[in-house]
């Protein structure tokens, strides 16, 4: 039953993307080259976000903790690559999110383990949001994670989400024939986040750990971009060309396909911390916080270029 229904999810998102393509390039409603941070030479269709919501939404219709927060994120997103929306009503909407994934998803209501949730889950939704980027990073990175949560967790049902952005995947390697707009980006980081909810509500304080080192490549470039940021008195909130990939691609100097499997590559190091060390979780988090220090000074994530 579980195969068909990753199969369904994938086989749907391979069908609604070029759906979406059309309707994006009909509507104008687009990702527009500006010459700074958006350096592709032609309009590239937004919509990928929906493609990939609308292949999740028959598997996932009635669970409360999914189907509202990530039709609320979705909504938000499509509306900001339309027109915009404000940065204070993103981050009410991020607060709500997260708030449901935590009570329903994770069954948690302990007051200090609830709001120390809150801000890991607005961090990793706008982490993820940040690495969206360069063709193909953000998609395949959360794969990656989906893929380790899954196995971690023992809850196989999260690679509907795999597979459902697996589809879209295909059509964004580079040249990314689509983007996941915010509003997918929004929703990689709320099913990330989603997983991150069940697996510390079913393993308390370990599994919160666990899910840190599963998803430290968000945390890693995030962090490094409000340092770098902030050391530059530069608000941290302004978008930039120096997060993780694009240090990747200075540094050595490689095309934006290889580029996305180096970022691969460094998710699959994370998950693989978070796997071994499930019973030595202390040891986990010293080896992550070392890899972290190891990528800042390696790339110089730190500085501007």
């Amino acid at each position: 039953m579980l195969a068909i229904k990753l199969i369904s999810s994938f086989v749907l998102s391979v069908i609604l993307v070029p759906i979406m393509i059309r309707i994006a390039n009909k509507y104008n409603i687009v990702d527009k080259p500006d010459n700074k941070l958006k350096v592709h030479k032609s309009p590239i269709p937004y919509l990928g976000g929906v493609a990939v919501f609308l292949s999740i939404l028959p598997f996932y219709y009635n669970d409360i903790g999914f189907i509202i927060p990530a039709s609320i994120l979705t909504f938000i997103g499509l509306y900001d690559d339309i027109k915009s929306v404000s940065p204070y009503i993103r981050l009410f909407a991020e607060f709500i999110v997260v708030s449901m994934a935590i009570y329903f998803v994770g069954g948690i209501i302990e007051p200090f383990q609830f709001f120390i949730l809150v801000l890991t889950g607005i961090a990793l939704v706008n982490g993820v949001n940040m690495v969206d980027g360069m063709d193909g990073v953000c998609a395949g990175t959360a794969i990656v994670s989906l893929l380790f949560f899954s196995l971690i967790s023992k809850n196989y049902e999260l690679l509907i989400f795999a597979f459902a952005i697996l589809g879209f995947l295909l059509y964004n390697l580079p040249p990314a024939k689509i983007f996941l707009g915010d509003a997918g980006s929004y929703l990689l980081g709320f099913t990330l986040f989603y997983s991150f909810s069940f697996l510390s509500g079913r393993s308390g304080r370990g599994g919160y750990f666990i899910s840190l080192i599963i998803t430290g490549f968000y945390f890693t470039d995030l962090v490094y971009a409000v340092i770098r940021r902030l050391l530059s008195k530069r608000s941290p909130f302004l978008g930039d060309k120096e997060h993780i990939y694009d240090k990747i691609r200075k540094k050595y100097k490689i095309k934006p396909l290889f580029v996305a499997l180096v970022t691969y590559s460094i998710s699959v190091f994370f998950g693989l911390i978070g796997l071994i060390t499930w019973d030595f979780q202390i040891i986990g988090v010293i080896i992550v916080l070392m890899l972290f220090i190891f990528l800042g000074y390696h790339f110089k994530l730190y500085k501007y270029e």
